[in-house]
Parts: C-alpha cells; structure tokens; sequence
C-alpha cells in the first residue's frame, strides 16, 4: 500500500509540476503572441506610411529683392511660376534701377537679367542669396528675372 501511495503522491507532483509548466509555456507564448502581434502591426503600419529621410523644406518659386543692400528699402518678395520671365522694375518706387539685394527661396535658383524681358547680362542667384550685390559688379543692375527649381 506504501507503494502505491508513493506513486500516487508521486504522479500528483509530477501533475503539479506539468501544470505548472503548461501554465508557464501558456504564459510565455501569450507574451510571445502578444509581443509579435504587436510588432506585425508596428511593421504593416510603417510600410503604409510614405518614406521621409527627415523633414524638409519645401521649394517654393520665389526672389525676394531690395532696393538698398541689407535686404532694407523697400523690398517684395515675388512668387512666379518657374521658368516664367518677371519684369521687375514696375514694384520698385526708384523706377528702372534694379536692385541691390537679391534672395532665390530655397529649392529654387534665379536668374537676374540686365533689361527688361530677361534679356542682357544675366547674374544668378541660389538661397540665400546677397544682402550686397555691389561686390558682384551687378548692383542696381537686375530689370528683370525669372527662377528654375534646383
């Protein structure tokens, strides 16, 4: 009888010890289940978003021009479409001088003409631009401009 109670007792432990183990494995894959789930969702959620290395500006068609060096005076910053020829001497109050200071937006690159109709000598402008254009040789020069994008 001995015997057989020593095998009872034994086989209940041994139940004992299986549950435990079964409520373990039980534990380990709902975590295992839940923390896959959880990155699945986070990888199919990532690759429905668009890509971006980082934020950027974005390019604009602009110049913003000044009569005096400085970016001072009287000064107006045109948005054109790019590739289209601006006349500018119509803004500024000095009549058909030009400008001394000359600032292409980002993501855009302008170029300066000599006279009216982007004709003339031509002088090109990238962001940020001149706050003087008198060591260029080309102040008080621009009539008009048009911008291309970088």
């Amino acid at each position: 009888m001995k015997a057989n109670q020593l095998r009872l007792a034994s086989s209940a432990f041994s139940l004992l010890i299986l549950k435990q183990i079964i409520q373990s494995v039980r534990f380990k894959m709902y975590n295992f289940v839940k923390t896959a789930s959880i990155f699945w969702l986070s990888a199919m959620t990532a690759s429905a978003l668009p890509a971006t290395e980082a934020p950027v500006k974005r390019a604009s068609p602009g110049l913003y021009l000044c009569e005096n060096a400085g970016f001072s005076g009287f000064c107006y910053h045109y948005t054109t479409p790019w590739g289209q020829c601006n006349t500018i001497t119509d803004r500024f109050p000095s009549g058909g001088r030009g400008v001394s200071s000359a600032g292409a937006d980002w993501g855009n690159w302008c170029t300066l003409y000599a006279q009216e109709g982007c004709r003339g000598q031509e002088f090109q402008v990238y962001y940020p631009g001149y706050e003087n254009l008198a060591p260029t040789g080309y102040n008080d020069k621009a009539k008009s401009y048009n911008c291309a994008a970088i």
